[in-house]
């Protein structure tokens, strides 16, 4: 009878246990769940639900639910360029992801590497993780597979976009959209919200179109793009509002065009999102209604931001770098200590082992001198990345300077807009001295700024020498510049 209770006990016991982890499995696929379903409405959720998910799945032990909740995490702190603390949870996941093998997971968080990188502007190391992401998965058939193996293509698209290969662009745009519109609607809306692209590949295909000054093209896909967000009740616009108002500065509808800019501002701040860029068009709009006043509000918010943001990046490189000092302190200092304790055990050790301890003491000096090579080694390894990162920020900035320069041989239409979004300060100053200063005014002293010579400057915009140069005298009386003062050094101390 004993017997047969015990083993009612042990039966019952069981369920219990088996019951309760059940529940526990369901709470943590809850909050996943959770997860998901913020992506692009409230990012700040799915970042709570995430870390909720990640404490108690360690509770259990679960892998597989760590890594989930990893990636929802990571994706919801690059979105809000929280970079640090992204990457750490990206190589979490990837090593924790590792015991689980899961190859589409492993896909994602390669993808969302390459996002990350694409987020410091290190675009081939973006491009060279989308790509690992898509060889994981590129054979396979599965619904999520499908859908992630499009998203990549549209992240190539967009990379081929920044280097203005514009035929591979499109290329890799339309197999995206070839491979998004054979999956039918119902079947893609009911996947998990982390698949599901279909806004943003519509609006890269019309972002594509726009690079190359073809908004009518461009239009059909803006507004599937901006309809098929809706559907998925996106609370995330602004990409969609920005891309609206683009078509309609490129159609000189520059009212319509600041309508569209100023919601995209208003969807940004309540994300948290820095919007330095959008102020820049908004200027750029105002100055084509010649609404000189609001270009300036707007040109000098722009620059603060942008300046702001590139003294953000240059932080969290030069963190990055303290970190790793640190550690290499912490290391020091615990290895440290290991030799103190272990002068103080040969202290009270017996003479009879005293030859044993010095090998051994030998031995531990040994291994002091390789750890501390190793870790000036990697210490000059992380330096060398700085730097290159630096070299990569500095690049930037040339190429930058490069593209004006080029606009401006070329003459081209858009030149006066991308000067002002590079040197904001100089046509403020400009605006502030001359406030009804001519546009075509305005150009001769951004080419001035540039250095060009009266030759240069007739060559490039087809006038004569003389004509320029009588247009520069008409500068030196509009700015008051002193007839002893050489214009070019006064127009570069503005």
């Amino acid at each position: 009878m004993s017997i047969k209770k015990l083993l009612l006990f042990l039966v019952l016991s069981s369920n219990l246990y088996f019951s309760q982890n059940r529940e526990k499995i369901q709470e943590i696929d809850s909050l996943i769940n959770l997860a998901d379903q913020n992506i692009d409405v409230d990012f700040d959720k799915t970042l709570l639900f995430a870390e909720k998910a990640i404490t108690k799945a360690k509770k259990e032990n679960d892998p597989e639910r760590i890594t989930k909740a990893y990636f929802y995490a990571a994706k919801s702190l690059v979105f809000f360029r929280r970079l640090e603390k992204s990457t750490q949870y990206i190589e979490e996941g990837l090593r924790v992801n590792a015991l689980t093998n899961d190859v589409l997971l492993k896909s994602l968080f390669l993808s969302l590497k390459g996002s990350y990188y694409s987020r410091m502007s290190l675009f081939e190391e973006s491009f060279q993780s989308k790509q690992k992401a898509l060889k994981l998965i590129e054979l396979n058939h599965d619904l999520e597979s499908q859908l992630l193996i499009a998203d990549l293509y549209i992240s190539f698209a967009d990379y081929y976009t920044d280097t203005n290969d514009f035929e591979s662009a499109h290329l890799y745009a339309d197999k995206s959209i070839d491979a998004i519109e054979k999956i039918p609607e119902q079947k893609y809306l009911s996947a998990k919200k982390i698949f599901r692209e279909k806004p943003f590949i519509y609006f890269y295909k019309s972002w594509i179109l726009l690079q190359e000054k073809r908004p009518d093209e461009a239009l059909p896909f803006i507004q599937k793009a901006y309809n098929n967000a809706i559907l998925e009740k996106y609370n995330y616009m602004a990409l969609f509002y920005e891309i609206y108002g683009d078509y309609y500065f490129q159609t000189q509808a520059h009212p319509k065009a600041i309508e569209y800019y100023l919601k995209t501002v208003d969807n940004k701040e309540k994300f948290h999102q820095n919007h330095a860029l959008v102020d820049s068009k908004i200027a750029a709009s105002y100055k084509a209604l010649g609404d000189y006043k609001n270009m300036s509000l707007y040109s000098e918010r722009a620059g603060i931001r942008l300046e702001t943001d590139r003294k953000d990046d240059l932080e969290f490189v030069q963190n990055e770098f303290n970190q790793t000092l640190k550690k290499e302190k912490t290391d020091k200092i615990n290895l440290q200590k290991k030799n103190f304790y272990t002068i103080l055990l040969v202290i009270f050790i017996s003479v009879l082992l005293l030859i044993i301890v010095l090998l051994r003491s030998r031995k531990i000096r040994k291994r002091k001198r390789k750890i501390i090579q190793e870790q000036e080694y990697l210490l000059s390894e992380k330096k060398i990345e700085i730097k290159e990162r630096e070299i990569e920020i500095e690049k930037l900035q040339k190429d930058t300077f490069e593209e004006v320069l080029q606009l401006a041989k070329q003459n081209d239409p858009a030149f006066l807009a991308r000067f002002q979004e590079v040197y904001p300060e100089f046509c403020n100053n400009i605006l502030e001295l001359q406030p009804d200063i001519l546009t075509s005014e305005l150009i001769l002293c951004a080419y001035l700024k540039l250095n060009f010579s009266t030759k240069d400057i007739a060559t490039y915009t087809f006038v004569t020498a003389k004509a320029i140069q009588n247009r520069k005298n008409r500068i030196r009386k509009r700015l008051n510049i002193p007839s002893d003062a050489d214009i070019y050094i006064w127009i570069n101390d503005l």
